[in-house]
Protein backbone atom coordinates (compact mmCIF):
# COMPACT_ATOMS: atom_id res chain seq x y z
CA UNK A 1 0.00 0.00 0.00
CA UNK A 2 1.09 3.34 -0.85
CA UNK A 3 1.37 5.60 1.91
CA UNK A 4 0.09 9.17 1.40
CA UNK A 5 1.15 11.45 3.87
CA UNK A 6 0.85 15.93 3.75
CA UNK A 7 4.52 16.83 3.36
CA UNK A 8 5.63 19.54 6.23
CA UNK A 9 3.94 22.97 5.67
CA UNK A 10 5.37 26.39 6.62
CA UNK A 11 3.32 27.83 9.55
CA UNK A 12 0.53 30.29 8.77
CA UNK A 13 1.69 33.80 9.74
CA UNK A 14 -1.37 35.63 10.69
CA UNK A 15 -0.33 39.21 12.20
CA UNK A 16 -0.68 39.63 15.81
CA UNK A 17 -4.31 39.56 17.07
CA UNK A 18 -4.99 43.20 17.25
CA UNK A 19 -3.78 44.21 14.17
CA UNK A 20 -5.83 41.28 12.63
CA UNK A 21 -8.96 42.51 15.05
CA UNK A 22 -8.74 45.77 13.31
CA UNK A 23 -8.30 44.25 9.75
CA UNK A 24 -11.17 41.76 10.47
CA UNK A 25 -13.28 43.52 12.71
CA UNK A 26 -16.14 40.18 12.67
CA UNK A 27 -13.37 37.93 13.74
CA UNK A 28 -13.37 36.35 16.91
CA UNK A 29 -10.29 35.34 19.07
CA UNK A 30 -10.91 31.81 17.99
CA UNK A 31 -10.72 32.79 14.64
CA UNK A 32 -7.31 34.21 14.53
CA UNK A 33 -5.93 31.57 16.34
CA UNK A 34 -7.43 29.08 13.40
CA UNK A 35 -6.14 31.28 11.49
CA UNK A 36 -2.46 32.00 12.51
CA UNK A 37 -1.90 27.91 11.48
CA UNK A 38 -4.47 27.53 9.00
CA UNK A 39 -2.11 25.24 7.11
CA UNK A 40 -1.58 22.87 9.97
CA UNK A 41 -5.19 22.75 10.70
CA UNK A 42 -6.47 22.23 6.98
CA UNK A 43 -3.54 18.95 7.12
CA UNK A 44 -5.53 17.49 10.53
CA UNK A 45 -8.89 18.09 9.18
CA UNK A 46 -8.17 16.55 5.23
CA UNK A 47 -5.51 14.14 6.38
CA UNK A 48 -6.02 10.28 4.27
CA UNK A 49 -6.20 8.29 7.53
CA UNK A 50 -9.55 10.32 8.30
CA UNK A 51 -10.95 9.84 4.51
CA UNK A 52 -10.12 6.25 5.00
CA UNK A 53 -11.56 6.20 8.31
CA UNK A 54 -14.80 6.96 6.54
CA UNK A 55 -14.11 4.68 3.61
CA UNK A 56 -13.73 2.09 6.78
CA UNK A 57 -10.16 1.07 5.08
CA UNK A 58 -8.09 1.54 7.50
CA UNK A 59 -5.49 -1.85 7.72
CA UNK A 60 -6.34 -3.92 11.70
CA UNK A 61 -3.05 -3.23 12.82
CA UNK A 62 -3.40 0.38 12.11
CA UNK A 63 -6.44 0.61 13.73
CA UNK A 64 -5.81 -1.35 16.08
CA UNK A 65 -2.56 1.29 17.54
CA UNK A 66 -4.70 4.31 16.26
CA UNK A 67 -7.20 2.52 18.87
CA UNK A 68 -4.63 2.13 21.18
CA UNK A 69 -2.84 5.02 20.98
CA UNK A 70 -5.82 7.19 21.06
CA UNK A 71 -7.33 5.90 24.21
CA UNK A 72 -4.27 7.00 26.09
CA UNK A 73 -5.47 10.97 25.77
CA UNK A 74 -8.34 10.25 28.02
CA UNK A 75 -6.61 10.37 31.18
CA UNK A 76 -4.42 13.21 30.63
CA UNK A 77 -8.03 15.21 28.69
CA UNK A 78 -9.97 14.33 31.51
CA UNK A 79 -7.28 16.21 34.13
CA UNK A 80 -6.98 19.17 31.50
CA UNK A 81 -10.44 19.43 31.11
CA UNK A 82 -11.43 19.68 35.01
CA UNK A 83 -8.94 21.62 35.18
CA UNK A 84 -10.50 24.56 32.97
CA UNK A 85 -13.87 23.61 34.81
CA UNK A 86 -12.12 24.94 38.01
CA UNK A 87 -10.75 27.99 36.55
CA UNK A 88 -13.81 28.89 34.26
CA UNK A 89 -15.46 32.09 36.08
CA UNK A 90 -18.96 31.47 37.02
CA UNK A 91 -21.05 28.51 37.58
CA UNK A 92 -22.78 28.76 34.26
CA UNK A 93 -19.38 28.41 32.27
CA UNK A 94 -18.30 25.41 34.17
CA UNK A 95 -21.33 23.15 33.25
CA UNK A 96 -20.66 22.80 29.66
CA UNK A 97 -17.73 21.08 30.64
CA UNK A 98 -18.56 19.05 33.80
CA UNK A 99 -21.54 17.53 31.20
CA UNK A 100 -18.62 17.12 28.29
CA UNK A 101 -16.47 14.94 31.32
CA UNK A 102 -19.46 12.62 31.58
CA UNK A 103 -19.48 11.61 28.01
CA UNK A 104 -15.55 11.17 27.88
CA UNK A 105 -15.66 8.87 31.04
CA UNK A 106 -19.26 7.50 29.99
CA UNK A 107 -19.90 6.69 26.30
CA UNK A 108 -16.23 7.58 25.05
CA UNK A 109 -14.20 4.92 26.77
CA UNK A 110 -17.03 1.72 27.17
CA UNK A 111 -16.64 2.90 23.22
CA UNK A 112 -12.23 1.86 23.21
CA UNK A 113 -13.35 -0.78 26.06
CA UNK A 114 -15.71 -2.31 23.75
CA UNK A 115 -13.10 -1.79 20.12
CA UNK A 116 -10.63 -3.54 21.92
CA UNK A 117 -12.80 -6.70 23.00
CA UNK A 118 -14.12 -6.61 19.36
CA UNK A 119 -10.64 -6.52 17.48
CA UNK A 120 -9.14 -8.61 19.84
CA UNK A 121 -6.93 -6.39 21.46
CA UNK A 122 -5.24 -8.23 24.30
CA UNK A 123 -4.82 -6.32 27.76
CA UNK A 124 -0.77 -7.14 27.15
CA UNK A 125 -0.89 -5.67 23.99
CA UNK A 126 -2.33 -2.40 25.37
CA UNK A 127 0.02 -2.60 27.97
CA UNK A 128 3.68 -2.95 26.22
CA UNK A 129 3.09 -0.80 23.43
CA UNK A 130 5.06 2.03 23.51
CA UNK A 131 3.79 5.52 23.15
CA UNK A 132 3.95 6.99 19.79
CA UNK A 133 6.27 10.37 20.15
CA UNK A 134 3.27 12.23 19.18
CA UNK A 135 1.34 10.89 21.99
CA UNK A 136 3.58 11.45 24.85
CA UNK A 137 4.44 14.77 23.18
CA UNK A 138 0.83 15.41 23.61
CA UNK A 139 0.43 13.86 26.69
CA UNK A 140 3.31 16.65 27.65
CA UNK A 141 1.75 19.98 26.44
CA UNK A 142 -1.66 18.93 28.38
CA UNK A 143 -0.13 18.04 31.36
CA UNK A 144 1.55 21.14 30.84
CA UNK A 145 -1.37 23.17 30.40
CA UNK A 146 -3.65 21.78 33.53
CA UNK A 147 -0.24 22.14 35.80
CA UNK A 148 -0.32 25.60 34.61
CA UNK A 149 -2.32 28.66 35.75
CA UNK A 150 -3.44 30.31 32.57
CA UNK A 151 -7.40 29.13 31.65
CA UNK A 152 -6.65 30.68 28.26
CA UNK A 153 -3.86 28.06 27.56
CA UNK A 154 -6.27 25.12 28.86
CA UNK A 155 -8.72 26.10 26.41
CA UNK A 156 -6.25 26.16 23.42
CA UNK A 157 -5.05 23.20 24.06
CA UNK A 158 -8.91 21.63 24.50
CA UNK A 159 -10.38 23.58 21.36
CA UNK A 160 -7.93 22.27 19.29
CA UNK A 161 -8.77 18.39 20.24
CA UNK A 162 -11.68 19.04 19.77
CA UNK A 163 -12.40 21.60 16.84
CA UNK A 164 -10.46 19.55 14.62
CA UNK A 165 -11.94 16.47 15.42
CA UNK A 166 -15.48 17.79 14.71
CA UNK A 167 -13.79 19.06 11.67
CA UNK A 168 -12.63 16.05 9.85
CA UNK A 169 -15.60 14.23 11.44
CA UNK A 170 -18.25 16.74 10.01
CA UNK A 171 -16.83 16.80 6.49
CA UNK A 172 -16.15 12.70 6.48
CA UNK A 173 -19.61 12.64 7.31
CA UNK A 174 -21.21 14.28 4.78
CA UNK A 175 -19.36 13.01 1.97
CA UNK A 176 -20.77 9.07 3.12
CA UNK A 177 -22.46 7.68 0.37
CA UNK A 178 -22.58 4.72 2.86
CA UNK A 179 -22.23 4.60 6.52
CA UNK A 180 -19.83 2.10 7.91
CA UNK A 181 -20.69 -0.94 9.11
CA UNK A 182 -18.40 -1.64 11.49
CA UNK A 183 -19.50 -0.20 14.98
CA UNK A 184 -15.80 0.92 15.42
CA UNK A 185 -16.06 3.24 12.33
CA UNK A 186 -19.59 4.54 12.53
CA UNK A 187 -19.63 5.15 16.35
CA UNK A 188 -16.65 7.08 16.51
CA UNK A 189 -17.48 9.79 13.68
CA UNK A 190 -21.36 9.56 15.89
CA UNK A 191 -19.08 11.02 18.90
CA UNK A 192 -17.51 13.82 17.12
CA UNK A 193 -20.46 15.14 14.80
CA UNK A 194 -24.21 16.53 15.72
CA UNK A 195 -25.32 19.15 17.47
CA UNK A 196 -24.33 17.92 21.01
CA UNK A 197 -20.63 18.04 20.01
CA UNK A 198 -21.03 21.02 17.96
CA UNK A 199 -22.09 23.03 21.10
CA UNK A 200 -19.08 21.33 22.92
CA UNK A 201 -16.59 23.12 20.59
CA UNK A 202 -18.97 25.97 20.12
CA UNK A 203 -18.62 26.43 24.47
CA UNK A 204 -14.75 26.33 23.98
CA UNK A 205 -14.40 28.55 21.56
CA UNK A 206 -16.80 30.97 23.10
CA UNK A 207 -14.76 30.75 26.40
CA UNK A 208 -11.52 31.29 24.23
CA UNK A 209 -13.35 34.57 22.85
CA UNK A 210 -14.06 35.97 26.63
CA UNK A 211 -10.67 35.78 27.70
CA UNK A 212 -8.46 35.73 25.01
CA UNK A 213 -9.02 40.16 23.99
CA UNK A 214 -8.28 40.10 27.82
CA UNK A 215 -4.58 38.84 27.72
CA UNK A 216 -1.60 40.82 27.78
CA UNK A 217 0.64 39.97 24.77
CA UNK A 218 3.05 37.65 26.65
CA UNK A 219 0.05 35.75 27.72
CA UNK A 220 -1.76 35.84 24.45
CA UNK A 221 1.49 34.59 22.76
CA UNK A 222 1.61 31.64 25.65
CA UNK A 223 -1.85 30.96 24.44
CA UNK A 224 -1.13 31.04 20.43
CA UNK A 225 1.78 28.54 21.08
CA UNK A 226 -0.16 25.96 23.36
CA UNK A 227 -2.38 26.45 20.06
CA UNK A 228 -0.05 25.78 17.46
CA UNK A 229 1.85 23.01 18.64
CA UNK A 230 -1.35 21.22 19.75
CA UNK A 231 -2.47 21.72 15.98
CA UNK A 232 1.31 20.21 15.04
CA UNK A 233 0.87 17.37 17.29
CA UNK A 234 -2.67 16.38 15.78
CA UNK A 235 -0.97 16.20 12.91
CA UNK A 236 2.03 14.43 13.49
CA UNK A 237 -0.57 11.69 15.41
CA UNK A 238 -2.46 10.86 12.53
CA UNK A 239 0.78 10.99 10.01
CA UNK A 240 1.20 8.17 12.58
CA UNK A 241 -1.61 6.41 12.55
CA UNK A 242 -1.56 6.25 8.92
CA UNK A 243 2.08 5.48 8.20
CA UNK A 244 2.79 3.06 11.05
CA UNK A 245 2.83 -0.89 10.03
CA UNK A 246 1.79 -0.13 6.27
Amino acid sequence: MTIDIPQPAAASSAPDYPEWKHATPDGRFSDWLKASVAENWHRVTHHPFTDAWGQAAIPKRNLENYLIQDHRFIDRFVALLAAAVSRAPTLKDRIPGCQFLALLTGAENTYFERCFVALGVTDEARATQPDWSATSDFKQLMADAANGTSYADMLAVLAVAEGTYLGWADRVNRSLTERPKDFWYAEWLDLHVGAYFESVVGYLNDQLDQVGPTLSASERNACLSFFARATELEVRFFDTAWGSAQ
